[in-house]
């Protein structure tokens, strides 16, 4: 078997590990995206506002899908990467992703860097920890 090919499925043993682990830990509460009380109605709206799919889900191509029960999966052109969001205010903040380990030659993968993102019209813009834009992806049609 090729080092490429272990490496890969090894990722995809890890990533396998994670979900596990993850759904292990749970309170048996869903994970719906949250949001503050103080301002009820913003979260709410960005909440369902977030949820769908951000890119093009196309080979080769950065993208995430936000689903309603606060997972977020996708691809940043090249490996599979999955985590969770939760909504506080106008901001949508993301756990660190799990990926795959492909080797890609080429691929920017600023998307695994994502840590919090907010909406501007369908354009959802991309910010790592520090709060720096590092991208931003169109919502899909």
């Amino acid at each position: 078997m090729s080092r490429t090919r272990t490496r890969s499925l090894v990722g995809l043993a890890a990533l396998g590990l994670l979900a596990l682990v993850g759904t292990g830990c749970t309170s048996g509460e869903s994970a719906a995206p949250t949001s503050t009380p103080t301002d009820a109605a913003a979260p709410d709206a960005v909440a369902s506002e977030v949820v769908g799919l951000w890119g093009q889900d196309a080979s080769g191509e950065p993208h995430l899908e936000f689903t309603a029960d606060g997972e977020v999966h996708g691809s940043d052109g090249c490996n599979g990467i999955t985590t969770t969001y939760t909504v506080d205010g106008g901001r949508i903040s993301l756990a660190p992703f799990a990926s795959t380990l492909k080797a890609c030659e080429g691929v920017d993968d600023w998307l695994r860097s994502v840590r919090s993102a907010e909406i501007d019209g369908d354009v959802l813009v991309a910010m790592n920890a520090a709060g720096t834009r590092v991208g931003e992806l169109t919502r899909a049609d």
